[in-house]
């Protein structure tokens, strides 16, 4: 078991049955679903982008209506997600 800070996740990466959790320091990866690690994450804080993806907001340096830039890395925002991303985005630049 390994405890991982919210405010330490930049961005989840989902490897099939794995996920990459990318971390402020260094990267873990677990045996979980992203489905599953996204109904654990609160809503204010992180932003599901694509079926691979998964964005913490405090992580995001910029976006566009492509993809969102964190850590240098662009995530992609796919057609499925795009309305509530950009949405989500849009509520979020303004606070």
């Amino acid at each position: 078991m390994i405890r991982i800070n919210l405010n330490e996740i930049s961005y989840i990466e989902s490897l099939s049955d794995y996920l990459k959790i990318h971390t402020s320091s260094n990267p873990v990866v677990i045996r979980e679903t992203i489905s599953n690690i996204e109904k654990e994450l609160p809503d204010s804080k992180f932003i599901r982008t694509h079926r691979s993806f998964i964005v913490s907001l405090a992580a995001l340096e910029s976006y566009t209506n492509e993809y969102l830039e964190v850590k240098g890395k662009a995530i992609p925002i796919s057609r499925s997600y795009k309305s509530s991303v950009l949405e989500k985005l849009e509520k979020w630049s303004v606070q």
